[in-house]
């Protein structure tokens, strides 16, 4: 997609400095730190040890060929393969977190995509993912066996039939486009389509629209019936040239619009702003993502920012050569 040798060179560098920084600072076990705040501006946030941060990680560093890519993959393929419970389950919280929370979609779904991606084996769980729909066809949440139901009763009540849009695209990125799971693109085309909020983890737009072109891009062709309208509501959250926000918020409207081949300006602005901003130590500065299990925190980390910039990075500099 790039022409200029000279921007090139420079997105290269961005992008082995900001791999520097993710190996450096790996966590021994294999994961990538998640950071937990009471405070959307994460001021004064501590880890909270989850498998889900990785998955993103993960997803973001795939087809980079650097030796120090493999490795990371390696050491996080083992630790999201350590916290994996009997069934192919895996729960928001790591064994290492003393916090307990049912089982829920959204890490089961992006952990088993990243784990299937690197053709890696595990418990099969469709159907266990499968059974835990509405009557409408769309996914809950959490997965809530009989004998957690009083453990988790305050949890349960507040959300059991709650339907999350950016959930479901997560469920589909795993589950792909078929029969089983055309409600879930006529659920989410539908909100998209209406500006209806529709998630409650996810309350930034910009991570609806990411996770959506996301889909979209692994053969989930169905979620580009509103590709114009996500494209124009991404392009309204630009504050400046390429600015759309966060570091974290420019990076998931940057990778938005990449994954639905949209090559405006606004694109090179915005690549040319995060080589700007890239910190001293290779990343970029962390904002909340998502929030997680009620009570609620706000979830981020500069791994998590700093993988996202490089995937968008990695779009914009080879486009669909990868």
């Amino acid at each position: 997609m790039v022409n200029n040798s000279s921007i090139s060179n420079n997105i290269e560098n961005s992008i082995s400095r900001a791999i520097d920084f993710l190996y450096q600072n790996q966590l021994p076990w294999g994961e990538f730190k998640t950071l937990a705040c009471w405070n959307s501006f994460m001021l004064g946030s501590y880890f909270d040890s989850t498998p889900f941060v990785t998955s993103f990680v993960l997803y973001s560093l795939k087809d980079l060929e650097q030796k120090k890519v493999k490795i990371m993959t390696e050491k996080a393929i083992s630790f999201l393969l350590s916290e994996q419970e009997r069934g192919g389950i895996w729960r928001f919280w790591t064994s290492k977190n003393k916090k307990r929370v049912p089982p829920d979609l959204d890490d089961i779904s992006t952990i088993s995509f990243i784990l299937r991606l690197n053709a890696v084996n595990f418990d099969d769980n469709l159907q266990l993912i499968l059974n835990n729909r509405n009557q409408d066809k769309l996914f809950l949440t959490f997965i809530i066996s009989k004998g957690e139901k009083y453990h988790f009763a305050r949890l349960i009540d507040k959300f059991k039939d709650y339907i999350d849009c950016v959930v479901n695209a997560n469920v589909l990125l795993y589950l792909g486009q078929n029969p089983e799971t055309f409600p879930i693109c006529s659920f989410i085309n539908q909100a998209i389509k209406l500006n209806q909020p529709c998630s409650i983890y996810y309350p930034n737009k910009l991570a609806l629209f990411y996770m959506v072109s996301r889909a979209f891009k692994n053969n989930v062709t169905n979620l580009g019936e509103n590709r114009d309208i996500i494209i124009k509501s991404t392009l309204s959250y630009q504050k400046k040239p390429g600015v759309f926000g966060s570091h974290l918020d420019t990076a998931l409207a940057l990778n938005t619009l990449l994954n639905f081949d949209y090559s405006g300006k606004e694109i090179t602005a915005g690549i040319n702003y995060l080589l700007k901003r890239q910190l001293a130590d290779g990343s970029w500065k962390k904002s909340f993502l998502f929030l997680g299990p009620f009570p609620w925190r706000y979830y981020g980390s500069e791994e998590l920012t700093t993988a996202l910039v490089i995937e968008a990075m990695k779009n914009y500099l080879y486009g669909k050569d990868l």
